[in-house]
This record gives C-alpha cells, structure tokens and sequence, in this order.
C-alpha cells in the first residue's frame, strides 16, 4: 500500500515539474526519484511453502516418507507418543501445548517434530526448512532447538538404558555361543562429529585430523542399540582422556558386575571390565592372535552403530552451530532417534563408515590375566 501511495506521489511530481527548464532542473529532479524510488525497494518477501505437511507429506507414500526424514512414518508416531506421555506424568508445559498468550498460535508438536527430524536428516540451512514448512526462520530454529533439548534431557534416560540382568546373560550367551568369547555386554568407542568453529575455546576443538569436531562415546549392543553416550569434549582430546572423565568410568564395575565386561580398541585401557586387544609387537602368541582377532570382529558392531547414525542423520556430518550446549543436544537427539529406529525395526540402508583412532595402552594385572586366560580358552576351542 505504501508502495503504491510513493509511486503517486513520484507521478503527480513529474508531471508539475515536466515545464521546467534547464539540465539542473532535470538533474535535480531525477535525484530526487531516485532517492523516493531506493525508499521503496525493501527486501522481497521471502517465498514460503504453506500446509507443507497436509498437502505434501501426508500423501506420501511409505518409501517417499522414509526417503525424506530417513525415519519410517511408524517411529514417528512412537517419538510423538514418547513426548507426549513424557509431558504429560511429568507435568512439563510448553512442548505439547502452551496457554494462549494473545500472539501467534503455537506451532503443532507433529509439524515441530517433522521440522526436528528435517532438520537432523539434512544439512538445510535454517532458512530452507523454515520456507518449506511455512514458518519464519526463528520460529523453525526455536522449534528445532527447543525439541532437542526436551528430547535429551527428559527421553535420553528413558530410551537410551544399560540392558537388565536378563539382557545381559542374553547378549553375553549370543558371544559366547557364535564366537566363545563369554562376558560381553556391549562394545564402547568414540567418533568425531564435525562442527564449525565453536565461539568459545575453538583451537581445543580442532582435532587431529584437521577439523573441528566434538567427541561422541558410546557403548552399543549386539543390535547397534545405544546404552550408553557422552559427548561434548572437543576433537582434540584423545578417547582415553574422555572415556576416563565419562560417568560410565565411574559405574563401569558395577554395571558389569560379576564376570561382564564391554570391549574397546586400542585407545582405552585394559580393565576388568572393559578389556582391549593385546598390543602387536609382532611377537604375539597364538592364543593372543586368536584373542585379537575375534576381538575385533565383535568390537565392530560399534563402528557399524556409529556409520548407521551418521548415515541416517547426515547433520551428524557437519552441525553448523557454533554454541557446544545447541551441538551437544542436536547429537544426543540423534542418538535417541537412533534407538527408537532400532526398537522399532526401522531399518536403514545407508551407512557411513567409521574411522579408527590412534593406539593408547594400559595393562593392569588383575585385567590382564582375566584376558589371557579368555584367549587360552578360544584357543582350546580350535
């Protein structure tokens, strides 16, 4: 409107002034246009895809659904129900709904997690996935960082959990029986995520392999299930140093009590209940070859869980935040999306590949018997 009342005005102003004379005049006169004419040229609209989801994705089919969130529609429908019962026993308010404050209507759980899942699936910038969903840039952004932060600090617990009593002698009889290596509860290692410089401390997260990155630890199941995850130290600390200042250092012994123990790589130390392979000096015995590589072959369900996150939530290759709490919250989202997916049967082809770490070694003498004398018993089975 105010558009058009300026471009009448500049109209009428031409037209009285079209009798005078002289090039000053002109010239005057044609400044002063376009001086009115620049007033009115402010920044275009920005094109935005409204009812996305009612006229687009609900008529997806299945594989189309799964093509863009890289979830199934099915573990969707279980992450809504995990929110809402959530807030609901635990009395939490503005996630699935907020009293009116007079403004704009809240936006409905279901668009702000498909904009969540969007956005973990994709490496859209803000401003894409607000277009495409109909929404204003900050309103996706608070959306998608709000439901983060929900997810890991009031579901993480509750999906992501050390296996029962039960649980353990199931997945320590399932080793045992196909590669007779007795005691494994699961497997730990880290990975690197990419991220952009973060705002505060950045050189201590740049790694040694030339990026910045934070530190995701995990133990997995014999399934490529999260049991445990800790992550947020930056890339340049090696995974020893995190594995020993993680809470699972801490509660390692009693989760794995009695003869259980997770296996780890290189970089860990060789304790009663995580134990490494033996170190190669090229002078390992038979029954430490044996050890090692057995050992290995169960240790790479982890490196396998690690490419699935990465390869299902491709902003786990690079999160474009600079904050360490935001990228802490995005990956442990990811991972509790990544157990959902499991228990749910979702099933997801693409997988990135994991990457080994740099060899670290401790041996102490308790936890070294117990593993010579597991590798004495896989060689008696040959």
């Amino acid at each position: 409107m105010a558009n058009t009342t300026l471009k009448s005005f500049l109209a009428i102003y031409l037209l009285y002034e079209e009798d005078s004379d002289g090039d000053d005049e002109d010239d005057q006169r044609i400044a002063v246009c376009a001086v009115l004419l620049k007033s009115t040229s402010g920044r275009r609209p920005r094109h935005r895809q409204m009812f996305y989801i009612e006229n687009v994705i609900h008529t997806f089919r299945l594989d189309e659904f799964k093509t863009f969130f890289r979830v199934c529609r099915s573990s969707v429908d279980i992450l809504l129900e995990w929110i809402s019962r959530t807030c609901q026993d635990e009395h939490i308010a503005g996630i699935t709904e907020r009293e009116s404050t007079g403004g704009m209507p809240q936006v409905p759980l279901e668009k702000r997690v498909l904009v969540l899942l969007w956005y973990l699936a994709s490496l859209d910038k803000y401003s894409s996935i607000a277009d495409r969903f109909g929404l204003s840039e900050s309103t996706a952004c608070d959306a998608t960082r709000t439901l983060a932060n929900f997810i890991s600090q009031h579901l993480l617990d509750k999906i992501i959990q050390w296996p029962s009593q039960n649980e353990c002698i199931e997945i320590s009889s399932i080793y045992r029986e196909l590669k007779h290596f007795d005691g494994v509860v699961g497997m730990i290692d880290g990975t690197h995520i990419p991220i952009k410089q973060p705002s505060e401390r950045g050189t201590d997260y740049y790694n040694r392999k030339d990026f910045y990155s934070v530190v995701l630890q995990a133990v997995v199941r014999e399934d490529m299930q999260f049991t445990n995850v800790y992550t947020g130290w930056p890339g340049k600390v090696h995974d020893s140093r995190v594995f020993r200042n993680s809470p699972l250092f801490e509660i390692g012994p009693q989760l794995c009590n009695g003869n259980r123990h997770i296996l780890g790589d290189s970089a860990y130390p060789n304790l009663v209940w995580c134990l490494v392979p033996f170190r190669d000096d090229g002078h390992l015995t038979p029954a430490q070859r044996r050890y090692n590589k057995t050992h290995a072959s169960i240790r790479s369900v982890v490196e396998r869980a690690f490419g699935l996150l990465k390869g299902r939530f491709v902003r786990l290759r690079y999160i474009d935040q600079r904050h360490i709490r935001t990228i802490v919250t995005t990956i442990l989202s990811a991972c509790v999306l990544h157990n959902i997916c499991i228990l749910n049967n979702d099933e997801f082809q693409e997988i990135l590949e994991g990457e080994h770490v740099v060899p670290e070694f401790g041996d102490g003498h308790e936890a070294a018997v117990k593993r010579l004398t597991i590798a004495r018993n896989l060689l008696q089975k040959d």
